[in-house]
């Protein structure tokens, strides 16, 4: 049985689909809530949106549909919903969650990928600027303190414990701040480091100040000492191996942070086990950017573009982990699953575009640990200093296409690219408004990928079966 459609309707600009198998899925870049049926089916009311007629079947999916904005009567839907969502990601993008504290300009190890390697002197973060960053931190995060979200101090560098006095002397100013309520109650304290420098009694502070540790360890022996080494050249792995084992032994929360590199590109899929055999809790794939990528391809036989192909794919292999309660132990994937479940119109690939603020070893204020455009002397900037208010972030949010109004003007661009990093735009391209066009490959194949992610197998076999129509994240539409 026919319907005639008793109201003009069209596609939304904003409609994508992909398909995988004989299973289509269509969802709405700026609040993706897929819709999942087969492509057959989704064929067959395409056609039919031609002659005018529906079946009752195809009635309703396609109210479906209109009810997730994918179909709309009015031209202005679209731009209604451009409005609303880069509202909803101004709220999150002011959000300053993030305080970093550049301990150490310098680091004992030379890994031949970081961006401190050959730039950076020796300076070190002076306890005073240590403390007046952190007051002009809480002055930023006081209207969010009674809220449920987690926030982040994250002492970093260069290498952190080369500056092991003014750590010391920190952790217990920050504990108190907390217990008095001038720090969020889920704040996190996260130490980057090497994990060179680490000894017993510098372990057992850390557990007791519930410090997790985010160490640089780039997988097995071969892979990492191929990379990672000390300033006169020496092989590092056993010294990670072994202070990750007493970490452990001392309670502390530790996590991995690995780059992928040419050498360990082929063996991603291996990591989870031999990172979880280590004791990590969780891990993140990093990718190197900028000049230190190309240097690292000129030898390999890998392009800049399959190097993020490559990545990509071998880090969707850990897919395998996700657990019952759908996180991810791999990072990368776990954020951009959150930003699909949360109907997000994208995962942000950078915290740089609102979300942190950065105190340089010199005391200047930044928005990136490695791009730097100071904001001033964090003991000279006012109390009403916001960096999300600043006009180099609000000159980067321009990097985010939903906030590009060329790209919302052309309907084959896709949103879910992530905003890539200026850094990187920088030392490529020269321009930090500059399309990071390598890293939107990296991030469309991961999101092309994850979308599937949120149709079990249970519910992919009900379509296959047609003992359901279509089945909508949130909602399911059955014959």
């Amino acid at each position: 049985m026919n319907s005639p459609i008793t109201k003009q309707f069209f596609q939304s600009r904003f409609l994508r689909t992909f398909e995988k198998d004989k299973l289509v899925v269509l969802f709405h870049q700026l609040h993706p809530e897929p819709v999942y049926l087969l492509k057959t089916a989704w064929q067959s009311i395409t056609d039919s949106l031609t002659s005018g007629l529906l079946s009752n079947w195809m009635c309703n999916i396609v109210s479906e549909l209109i009810s997730r904005k994918l179909f709309i009567y009015d031209s202005n839907s679209d731009q209604r919903e451009l409005e609303i969502a880069r509202k909803r990601a101004l709220q999150v993008l002011d959000r300053p969650t993030i305080l970093y504290l550049m301990m150490a300009q310098g680091c004992n190890f030379a890994c031949n990928y970081c961006p401190f390697a050959k730039r950076y002197g020796e300076e070190l973060l002076l306890f005073d600027n240590a403390i007046a960053g952190i007051t002009l931190w809480q002055k930023q995060i006081v209207e969010y303190l009674q809220d449920d979200n987690s926030y982040f101090l994250i002492f970093y560098g260069g290498e952190p414990l080369l500056n092991r006095e003014v750590l010391e002397r920190l952790l217990p100013y920050i504990t108190k701040e907390q217990s008095i309520g001038r720090l969020p109650k889920n704040l996190e304290l996260m130490l980057c480091t090497n994990g060179s420098l680490i000894d017993k009694p510098l372990a057992k502070m850390l557990a007791y100040h519930r410090v997790t540790v985010a160490i640089g360890e780039d997988g097995p022996q071969e892979h990492n000492d191929n990379v990672r080494i000390t300033k006169d050249g020496s092989p590092t792995f056993n010294i990670i191996r072994d202070v990750i084992k007493q970490l452990v032994k001392n309670d502390v929360r530790v996590v991995a942070s690995v780059i992928v590199t040419p050498m360990n590109i082929y063996h991603l899929a291996e990591y989870s086990k031999f990172l979880k055999d280590m004791g990590i809790a969780k891990f993140g794939f990093n990718l190197i950017k900028g000049e230190a990528l190309v240097r690292a391809l000129a030898s390999s036989g890998i392009s800049i573009e399959e190097y993020h192909r490559m990545a990509a794919r071998g880090i969707l292999s850990g897919l395998v982990d996700m657990e019952e309660n759908g996180q991810c132990y791999e990072y990368q994937l776990e954020k951009k699953i959150i930003a699909l479940r949360n109907g997000l119109p994208f995962s942000v690939d950078c915290t740089c575009y609102g979300n942190q603020m950065v105190i340089q070893a010199d005391g200047q204020v930044t928005n990136c640990p490695f791009l730097r455009f100071d904001q001033g002397h964090v003991r000279e900037l006012s109390d009403t200093f916001k960096i999300a208010r600043t006009d180099v972030v609000k000159k980067w949010r321009h990097r985010l296409p939903l906030f590009d109004d060329l790209i919302m003007a052309d309907n084959k661009n896709n949103l879910l690219d992530g905003g890539g990093c200026a850094w990187n735009s920088s030392e490529l391209y020269g321009d930090i408004t500059a399309q990071d066009t390598n890293n939107a490959i990296f991030t469309k194949e991961i999101i092309h990928e994850l979308i599937w992610t949120l149709l079990s197998k249970q519910q992919a076999n009900a379509l296959l079966k047609r003992e359901t129509t279509y089945w909508s994240y949130r909602r399911i539409g059955s014959l």
